[in-house]
């Protein structure tokens, strides 16, 4: 189990976060992304093939069609599975009046309004994960060093 004091966290993410801002320049067609870990897509295309073969099999008459249907909402119901996972990132328009020298005034008019949606919409728009390493430094105290965050390509 991995522990961390979550406001000091918290703080240096957003702190991250409002350094790029800072300096983010966006440009290009807004699209909607979707997040979907690697591992996912390749599961995901493994089980299309499978589908593939399935339907060559059947159409071979390898398989009975109560076996086919059979297999295949077992591959299917682990697509829908993954898909149901991932994660729908922010369009770019989340950033809209946000980016540049005023960005930290900004962020501090959506916290002092509670707009904690589009808070965490601008965070899951710049960052894929925030990930936390094994504690190894002297009881007590923030190591900073156990903090990977993982841009998303902008």
């Amino acid at each position: 189990m991995r522990r961390i004091v979550a406001g000091t966290l918290e703080r240096f993410v957003v702190e991250a976060a409002l350094r790029l801002l800072e300096n983010l320049d966006v440009s290009g067609q807004p699209a909607e992304a979707t997040a979907l870990a690697p591992a996912d897509s390749q599961a995901i295309e493994a089980d299309e093939r499978e589908l593939a073969d399935l339907k060559d099999m059947w159409d071979s008459r390898e398989l009975t069609t109560r076996e086919y249907r059979q297999m295949r909402k077992t591959v299917e119901d682990r697509i829908n599975a993954i898909r149901a996972r991932t994660v729908i990132r922010p369009t770019v328009e989340v950033l809209e009046g946000i980016l540049g020298s005023h960005a930290r005034a900004r962020w501090q008019e959506l916290e002092t309004a509670g707009n904690v949606e589009r808070m965490n919409a601008i965070l899951r728009f710049l960052f894929a994960a925030v990930i936390i390493d094994e504690f190894r430094g002297k009881s007590g105290t923030f190591d900073y060093d156990r903090v990977d965050i993982e841009p998303n390509p902008l």
